[in-house]
């Protein structure tokens, strides 16, 4: 309600100027009109059409049963949970349902959750799983798609049995896990979610699935992780699979890749003398394609977050100088030879030998092996260095040379000093000196 009141000393109102500069000397039966004909208490009509308007224009979301739905938790209380999810209303979820094996409340105010519709007569009201009561609540959740809880009390070959409300039901082997179950006799006496395949003979004949419970939620937060993907993030992952050609990593439900060059800043021939399946590692996203699609590409790099040899090289590596290093790959053009850890030269086949032409690097040099090469170029920006086994060969022979021209010269000099300590003491014995 809007009441207007304590009209003293109003300019104006509208068009009308005659209520100016009231004082006590206005009778009361004026002011009384005044008080009734602008004060009186009444819903103003824009505000009341504002609030119309607002109703009808908002829009809220519609669930049915068996829809999983997103939201925030308002409120805990003691055995109920209130989700605002979009709806008119809250949606209820049992207090139960958001505590551990422990009993630990695992979720606080404020938290979003994912749940199963499992009602919306009177109320919304939500869970993670069903847990069976009666057939009818077996029917809701085969229809629906609802996981259900279920007991294993026995095993055979085929796979386990389950009770699920104190109704026999059948996991089979293939179902139990998402790859291959080769110990079923460990489940014995556990409590798991499962999904309800088929529900035939009321609730005779039930075939349940774990596994299709498992690749669902894989699903779910594999969606989830994509949407939180972006390219220069760094993450925790674990190792599934190795090939000649790099490394799966798992970063918790969705795969990318570490090519073989992103191992590692030294060349790595096979990721598997490098990394093994099981081993946990942290990489960097570096591109991202496709998310979510028949060609996604996730590609990762280690390499990205190990520190750069090359700001070892910019200290250490000099144009012009010989320096000795180690031959790791040889091509048709040439070979690439490490200088210091993770920085690597090439020596163009024209520049292997300075004694004759080479037409294969083979020929004069193999993998593994030590050679002395000379600089001849160093591209930081690029990163790349440009070596000579030639030009270090002819710096060879120019060192060499000139040290027999040295060793020459210091021989006759020696030869000379000789001679002329021979001839001074034979000018002595002959009494002339």
């Amino acid at each position: 309600m809007f009441r207007q009141k304590n009209l003293v000393g109003i300019q104006s109102y509208g068009n009308d100027r005659r209520y100016t500069d009231m004082n006590e000397s206005q009778d009361t039966h004026d002011i009384d009109q005044l008080e009734r004909k602008y004060g009186e208490e009444k819903p103003s009509v824009e505000f009341a059409a504002l609030l119309e308007q607002d109703d009808t224009q908002r829009s809220y979301r519609e669930v049915s049963v068996g829809e999983r739905i997103s939201g925030t938790i308002g409120i805990l209380g003691d055995t109920t949970a209130f989700v605002d999810y979009g709806g008119r209303s809250e949606a209820a979820i049992d207090i139960q349902e958001l505590r551990n094996e422990m009993g630990e409340l695992i979720y606080n105010t404020g938290d979003t959750i994912q749940a199963f519709v499992a009602a919306t007569e009177g109320e919304v009201r939500l869970t993670l799983s069903l847990r069976a009561s009666n057939r009818q609540v077996l029917r809701q959740a085969f229809e629906n798609g609802i996981p259900i809880e279920g007991r294993v009390t026995g095993f055979n070959t085929g796979g386990l049995v389950v009770n699920i409300g104190g109704l026999r039901a059948f996991c089979p082997l293939s179902q139990v896990e998402a790859g291959y179950c080769d110990n079923p006799e460990s489940y014995a006496g556990q409590t798991h979610t499962f999904k309800i395949l088929e529900l035939r003979g009321r609730g005779r004949n039930i075939v349940v699935s774990r596994r299709a419970h498992l690749e669902a939620e894989a699903q779910r937060r594999a969606k989830e992780l994509r949407d939180k993907l972006s390219e220069g993030t760094e993450m925790d992952g674990k190792v599934t699979r190795v090939e000649r050609f790099g490394a799966f990593v798992d970063l918790g439900g969705v795969e990318g890749l570490v090519h073989v060059s992103e191992i590692s800043h030294q060349r790595v021939e096979n990721p598997r003398d490098v990394l093994s399946a099981g081993d946990q590692v942290r990489v960097k996203i570096l591109e991202l394609k496709g998310l979510g699609g028949d060609k996604e590409r996730i590609s990762l790099s280690l390499k990205a977050l190990q520190p750069d040899p090359w700001d070892e090289a910019s200290e250490r590596l000099h144009e012009g100088e010989v320096i000795t290093g180690k031959v790791v790959s040889l091509q048709s053009f040439g070979a690439f030879v490490e200088l210091i850890p993770g920085v690597e030269g090439l020596v163009h086949i024209s520049q292997l030998s300075a004694e004759r032409r080479i037409n294969k690097p083979g020929e004069v040099i193999s993998v593994g092996q030590e050679v002395q090469v000379r600089i001849q170029g160093i591209d930081r920006e690029q990163k790349r260095i440009s070596l000579s086994m030639k030009a270090a060969q002819q710096d060879a022979a120019q060192t060499a040379e000139a040290q027999e021209i040295e060793d020459f010269r210091t021989k006759q000099q020696d030869k000379a000093a000789d001679e002329g300590s021979s001839m001074a003491d034979a000018l002595r014995r002959a009494g002339l000196l």
